[in-house]
């Protein structure tokens, strides 16, 4: 993939739309009426231009074996889908989707059945979306290629800022990333490394009483 930064711009602000079009479209015939899904107020969903460019990357390495790309794509989105839930939810105190009407969730973010969803996507990814994305960049005119890159990421940007102003909550994202709160969790990793050391150290020191006594044998 020989892609300038105009071209992964673009490829960012072409799967954020389609991400729009696909969830408006089952929400819009689920409610049987017109639904504008998502945070923002265009035709866009920032997590869907993410989540592509990252299936892209992940599945086109891997074309050549189709499970290799399901179990990859089906990783890699889950991960994106559960940090970016909670990040939302840190930030607007507010939760944007809800898994709980199905079985197997965690935490109501994400769930097998939106895994499994995810892993199918990585495959129509790889076979068909990454072929019709390579056909538009080398097709359609660099000009227009540039000035899509620029415009909708600006409205994209303007139109969160406009959002988040409205809806986010600034007490509780300075008690999430306060330094008391980081540091806190800084210990606990710190605490969980120094007990594998430990755990690694007394594993060696068995190995090596096991040899000594061998040896003396």
């Amino acid at each position: 993939m020989n892609f300038g930064f105009e071209h992964w711009l673009f490829t960012f602000c072409f799967y954020c739309m389609i991400g729009w079009l696909q969830e408006s479209a089952i929400e819009s015939i689920y409610h049987r009426k017109p639904v504008n899904r998502g945070f923002l107020k265009g035709p866009y969903i920032p997590i869907y231009g993410v989540g592509g460019i990252i299936l892209l990357l992940v599945t086109t390495p891997f074309r050549d074996n189709g499970f290799v790309v399901f179990f990859a794509a089906m990783i890699f989105c889950t991960i994106l889908e559960y940090f970016t839930g909670w990040l939302m939810e840190t930030i607007f105190n507010k939760q944007f989707w809800d898994y709980s009407m199905l079985k197997l969730v965690y935490k109501n973010r994400i769930s097998l059945v939106t895994s499994l969803f995810w892993g199918v996507m990585g495959l129509f990814m790889a076979y068909v979306v990454s072929h019709v994305t390579f056909f538009a960049i080398e097709h359609l005119p660099h000009q227009f290629i540039c000035v899509t890159a620029i415009v909708i990421p600006l409205i994209m940007t303007v139109d969160f800022f406009i959002a988040a102003k409205k809806q986010i909550d600034m007490e509780r994202i300075t008690k999430t990333f306060s330094l008391t709160n980081i540091g806190s969790r800084i210990n606990v990793i710190s605490k969980i490394r120094e007990r594998y050391n430990d755990y690694k150290y007394s594993r060696e020191r068995e190995e090596y009483n096991d040899k000594d006594e061998h040896h003396k044998d």
